[in-house]
Order: C-alpha cells, then structure tokens, then sequence
C-alpha cells in the first residue's frame, strides 16, 4: 500500500467512526467526545479508515493518544505519520511536552522519541484527564516527549 494517504483532522461527523475504530482495535474509547476535532484519520482511497490518533491539550502539555492502525495496514508507516502530525500540531499550538500510555507499544513509541517517565513526574494536568484517571490501567507505562 501507498504512504501517500494523508491524515486529514476530524470534525465532529468523524465521533462515532472514530470510536468504532478505537473499540475494534482494543483501545479504550472514553474521552473521546471532548477531543473529536483534535483526531487525525487515514483514509483508504476506498473510503474504509486506515487509523487514528488523537491530541488533548492540558496548557504547555498534551497527551497523545487512541493511536490506533487497522491491522490491514499495520508496518506500512502510517502509525508513524499520525504520530508525526500530532506532533507537530501539538508543536505548532506551543506545547512543549507530549505524554502517552501504553499497555505494550513502548519500545514503539521509543523509536519515535518518547521515553519511559514515572507518573509522579507527569505535569499535574495531564493526569486529570480520562486517560490518566479511569482509561488506562495503573499498570499502563507512561511516556514523554519534549517536544519545544
């Protein structure tokens, strides 16, 4: 398959696509509704989503999170470019650091930049959203990028 599928930003039609997609692919979809417009989606030239990742934004930082590839089109790259887009809108709009959970993609998310924190060092904000307090397990690993 061709990288050339751009993520487009979503509107708020794309909620319940997008939290189907979360749900068929094991993550967790709570949250979502405040944060629509800050997801980005690929599409198939067929119309069928090829994946998902999401932005909240907590003042200087943000969590990344709901990224989430069909398995169709897993090792293609496409992970790796909405990460990148959320980066770099997370960049564009001044934050300066990018937090994530993960139950088993951190050696992933380290090859794109973030690294294992503990979660007393998470930014107090960040912690209050539903990720940090009903989403994610405890047991899930914390992860941060600095990213201005």
């Amino acid at each position: 398959m061709s990288l050339s599928m751009e993520p487009r930003a979503a509107t708020a039609r794309d909620l319940e696509g997008i939290k189907g997609f979360l749900r068929r692919n094991g993550l967790p979809d709570l949250g979502v509704d405040g944060w629509v417009e800050n997801f980005f989606i690929i599409e198939h030239q067929n119309g069928s989503w090829v994946g998902v990742a999401g932005l909240e934004v907590y003042g200087e930082s943000g969590l990344l999170r709901s990224v989430a590839v069909d398995r169709d089109f897993r090792k293609e790259g496409h992970g790796r470019r909405l990460v990148s887009v959320v980066v770099e809108t997370a960049r564009s709009r001044g934050l300066r650091r990018l937090y994530l959970l993960t139950d088993d993609a951190s050696t992933y998310f380290e090859r794109l930049g973030f690294q294992v924190v503990d979660r007393k060092d998470v930014d107090e904000a960040v912690k209050t959203s539903l990720e940090f307090t009903e989403a994610c397990p405890e047991s899930a690993i914390v992860m941060r990028k600095v990213i201005g």
